[in-house]
């Protein structure tokens, strides 16, 4: 009997344009049309969102490019967080594995291939606990073989699991409460020795599934399998709940990638961290933070000139102080 394969759990909210786009390149995955699709709707949280909400919803039931497709709606705004954890976990607890991906998730036609090779390839190797698709660092363009590292950071999704790594994930309610679980060794390696913040992430509220679910990898002494170039680019890095002000000023964003539409991936069956991928990861991460820090004081010098210009001394003062 041919091997069912794993679902895929899309997550969408009011952005219609970027919902068609990540649809319609799922649509044109080589596995489309043997993969089981569900598309959970959060509710609007207010009046304004109600028709962006109801525009996505009535596109969804046009929607037939899949073996099947349901649309679960929720009834109340779950926000992105608690929509995506509640949804992952009711699909991985019916079929035992999940793929993922959110309403800016723009695919390859080669995802599906490999998101279901991957589960099955590391299915039983257990210290595997999150295979990705997203990258944005340079590895040579002959290299073919998957990344294993500790980093599981997404954008747009694309990524995969299954339930008895998912069984481990804990959604932390307070910012001690992760921390106290954490060495600070631990919180070094999770931070890339520290040219990845991340876990300034945990002040947030709520906090972001992500940040818990690298926490939950790294106590449990997993790993991230990543494709070697990106199968998935993110189009909502403009127009998201979360972005930059680097995205906005720069009008780009370094996240930005190419997709990679080549096959012949190899897998790694080496179970031990890449040090070429992860040395290219942390250089990434510190060239991030300089840039910022130059466009926050290019930004701070601008916008004092603005204010001295108009007067408004008061405020130039409370800045500079």
């Amino acid at each position: 009997m041919e091997k069912r394969l794993a679902p895929v759990a899309v997550f969408v909210y009011n952005r219609l344009s970027n919902t068609k786009e990540t649809i319609k390149a799922l649509e044109r995955n080589h596995l489309a049309k043997n993969t089981d699709v569900f598309v959970f709707s959060d509710a609007p949280k207010d009046e304004n969102n109600k028709e962006k909400v109801a525009a996505i919803r009535n596109y969804l039931k046009t929607v037939n490019g899949f073996r099947s497709i349901t649309v679960i709606e929720r009834r109340e705004n779950y926000y992105i967080e608690r929509n995506i954890i509640e949804g992952v976990t009711e699909i991985i607890n019916r079929f035992g594995k999940v793929i993922v991906l959110e309403d800016d998730g723009v695919s390859a036609p080669n995802f599906l291939t490999f998101m279901n090779d991957a589960l099955d390839f590391y299915e039983d190797k257990k210290a595997i606990m999150h295979i990705a698709s997203f990258t944005f660092i340079k590895m040579p363009a002959e290299y073919r073989k998957t990344i294993i590292w500790r980093y599981s950071e997404n954008t747009g999704g694309g990524w995969a699991t299954w339930q008895d790594r998912w069984e481990k994930f804990r959604w932390f309610k307070s910012e001690a409460e992760a921390l106290s679980l954490l060495s600070n060794e631990q919180r070094e390696y999770i931070q890339l020795e520290g040219v990845f913040k991340c876990l300034g992430a945990l002040k947030l509220s709520p906090i972001p599934w992500d940040i818990c679910w690298y926490i939950a990898i790294t106590l449990n002494n997993g790993l991230a399998v990543n494709s070697p170039h990106s199968l998935v680019r993110n189009n909502g890095l403009f127009n998201g709940t979360h972005f930059t002000v680097l995205n906005k000023l720069l009008g780009h964003s370094p996240f930005e990638v190419e997709l990679d539409t080549e096959d012949n991936i190899v897998f790694e069956d080496d179970i031990k961290e890449n040090a070429e991928a992860l040395g290219l990861l942390k250089e990434f991460y510190s060239d991030i933070d300089k840039k910022d820090k130059r466009l926050f004081n290019k930004t701070i010098f601008y916008l004092l000139k603005i204010l001295v210009a108009f007067r408004i001394t008061k405020l130039a003062k409370r800045i500079i102080s």
